[in-house]
């Protein structure tokens, strides 16, 4: 499977691993106080951060735009939380849990993403 690349400015040192996670156009830097965390900006967007691929979210990018019953169950030892992408719930930052969002209305997945 191949991940999207979308064109991005890498002003980060190190580079992430992955940027499929970044919008298109968006200059990826550094957090200030970890490095291990990297923020893609867009003027006039907000900001989106990418924690690393602990979680493997990386393998399932190919389920985006698919109906949430297509998602298989989490490996055994794996932590996933799995919630709509306006429903209110509590934020706490986890790296190796991998985070599934998807439409209430159509329940598409819209995003798969560590943290």
């Amino acid at each position: 499977m191949k991940l999207a690349e979308p064109r991005v400015v890498i002003e980060a040192d190190p580079a992430p691993p992955f940027t499929y996670w970044a919008p298109e156009g968006s200059t990826i830097r550094n957090h200030p106080r970890n490095p291990a965390i990297w923020v893609a900006q867009v003027a006039g967007q907000p900001q989106r951060y990418y924690y690393g691929d602990q979680c493997q979210a990386s393998r399932y990018q190919h389920l985006l735009g698919r109906p949430l019953t297509e998602m298989p169950d989490p490996p055994k030892e794996a932590v996933w939380s799995t919630h709509c992408s306006t429903c209110a719930r509590t934020s706490d930052l986890g790296w190796a849990r991998m985070n599934i969002s998807y439409d209430e209305d159509t329940r598409i997945i819209v995003e798969i993403a560590c943290g």
